[in-house]
């Protein structure tokens, strides 16, 4: 049996006040608002400088793929080729001369282009002379002449003239006349090869 007294005992035990004067600083970094839970340090980790590189290789590639587009040599495109470059034959523009009517051509078994034009043609009875003109740019265009008539029932060759036949040289051009015996009427002219192929074709009003 205890000499003390009933609540003697507590008197011995240090208060809670006094624990808390014993370690303010701790009691003030433990405490936390109700509801709270407790939060631990981290240590907070930037990405920057890693996204800063990856941007600075990015602008980089594209600066690179940009100069390369930029300063790579361009394919040629028809009809954009300038006169005198190297290893390029422009194709001349025709027009046809005034009151004349003309038509570019292609003689692939002469390997030859060029453009043939006509005058209007002149009757003395039935007989028609045309004058006319073959330019020729590329090929040896070795030519004839012959007509068929409006409803394409009758042929006529060639009866005379000082470009009955003949041929012309690449950048060449030769201008004559081609005659014809037929009625007056509508018909249509053509220019053909030596040996009668068709190459183009002309309609003359009679």
């Amino acid at each position: 049996m205890s000499d003390r007294l009933p609540g003697q005992r507590f008197r011995d035990q240090p208060s809670s006040a006094g624990q808390n004067q014993v370690m303010p600083e701790l009691a003030q970094q433990t405490s936390y608002a109700p509801g709270q839970p407790a939060l631990s340090p981290q240590r907070y980790r930037s990405n920057a400088p890693i996204i800063g590189v990856i941007v600075g290789v990015l602008v980089i590639g594209l600066a690179v793929v940009l100069t390369w587009v930029g300063t790579r040599p361009q394919p040629n495109t028809a009809g954009s080729s300038s006169p005198g470059a190297p290893g390029v034959t422009a194709t001349p523009s025709y027009t046809p001369s005034p009151n004349w009517q003309g038509i570019e051509f292609s003689a692939p078994g002469y390997r030859a282009t060029g453009y043939w034009q006509v005058s209007t043609p002149t009757w003395v009875g039935d007989t028609v002379t045309i004058t006319t003109t073959i330019s020729v740019d590329q090929g040896t265009m070795r030519f004839t002449f012959f007509a068929l008539d409006n409803q394409v029932t009758e042929l006529y060759e060639t009866s005379g003239g000082t470009m009955e036949t003949g041929s012309v040289s690449p950048g060449e051009s030769q201008t004559g006349t081609v005659v014809l015996q037929m009625p007056q009427g509508d018909f249509t002219l053509y220019l053909a090869t030596a040996r009668g192929a068709q190459v183009a074709a002309l309609l003359i009003s009679g």
